[in-house]
């Protein structure tokens, strides 16, 4: 009796572990390269042509500050707003708070972009993805030659899984918010103005270890701050890789292998990588930044075995559940400013 259990057993344990195989390799990832993905350019808003409105173009001034200039990935497409400081400017001055006699029509503005990503895969809930858009920004006024802190506006906007609706509605509605609190602050009374020095809100890219030009240094990333100032642990390890999990082993001191699992990342010596999920995805340097192919956990799916199911195990829901595992690999940015990924 115990015979054919044991054979049943080893078959379906055997085909699950062909299912996995041939599935991981299928999404193996591999190393990022824009060279894989097509170039779409997309549009903000509904308008399509230029605010003619002279002295409300001269008193507000948009600065892209943004890492890099790509804002999404979708498919195997990657988007950019051409123009997008011209094409933010031109949505602004078509809302009212800008209009011709308004307090800040006269007003000079200056609206720093510092991120806007837009993901049909922002956020995870129930294993369902949604989409949506990340969008920060400062806002200053310019008083003579100095400068006034308004507002900073950092939003999440969840919403949309088509491109070119969140670029045509939920940009403009990031727009009409970030108007908003640029209102709020010139018009309140009680508001006290904070001169600052404008520089002092935007990266200096320069000045970031990890993005200069030199030897890449082997060792462990314990945080995301060794990482950025790339003074990685310099210790000897190995790295054991799977299909759904990696394990990184260190060697102590008397010679033996230990496993070590809070990392941020590690660097071999040719190239650095991120830890995500269970998994070491190679880092990608594109301007002032960094892209990945990966995946941010391990998905978990439970199904019924129709195929051993009688119709009473069917009516009593007590027919046998099918348990898989698999990694959903997509494209991901680092946000230089805090580590975080999308």
């Amino acid at each position: 009796m115990k015979t054919p259990l044991i054979r049943f057993l080893f078959i379906y344990l055997l085909t699950s572990f062909s299912f996995l195989n041939s599935f991981s390799q299928k999404k193996n990832p591999d190393v990022f390269s824009f060279s894989k993905y097509h170039k779409r350019k997309l549009s903000i808003g509904n308008s399509k042509s230029p605010v003619k409105y002279d002295r409300q173009m001269r008193n507000l001034t948009v600065l892209d500050w943004r890492e890099d200039t790509t804002v999404g990935f979708m498919g195997n497409d990657y988007f950019v707003i051409p123009g997008i400081e011209n094409s933010i400017k031109n949505e602004l001055l078509l809302e009212d708070e800008f209009k011709s006699g308004s307090r800040l029509a006269s007003t000079k503005i200056i609206v720093c972009l510092k991120k806007l990503w837009i993901a049909r895969h922002l956020t995870e809930e129930n294993n369902h993805w949604q989409g949506g858009i990340i969008w920060k920004a400062d806002c200053f006024e310019k008083v003579n030659d100095t400068f006034v802190y308004l507002s900073g506006v950092d939003t999440v906007i969840k919403g949309g899984s088509n491109t070119n609706f969140i670029a045509k509605k939920l940009i403009p509605f990031c727009l009409q918010l970030t108007t908003s609190k640029i209102k709020s602050a010139i018009e309140d009374p009680g508001k006290k103005k904070a001169y600052v020095d404008i520089n002092q809100f935007r990266i200096n890219y320069h000045k970031i270890p990890v993005l200069q030009k030199g030897q890449k240094k082997k060792g462990l990333y314990l945080t995301y701050e060794q990482f950025l100032n790339d003074t990685p642990t310099p210790v000897n390890f190995e790295v054991e890789r799977d299909k759904l999990s990696d394990a990184l082993f260190v060697k102590n001191s008397k010679g033996n292998y230990e496993l070590v699992r809070n990392l941020w990342g590690y660097c071999d010596g040719e190239n650095r990588y991120i830890k995500s999920g269970e998994k070491y995805f190679q880092l990608c340097r594109y301007n002032n930044t960094f892209y990945f192919y990966g995946a941010k956990y391990i998905q978990k799916f439970v199904s019924e075995d129709i195929g051993t199911a009688s119709v009473l195990n069917v009516v009593t829901n007590t027919n046998r559940k099918i348990t898989k595992y698999t990694l959903n690999y997509y494209p991901f940015q680092l946000e230089i400013s805090d580590g975080k990924f999308y």
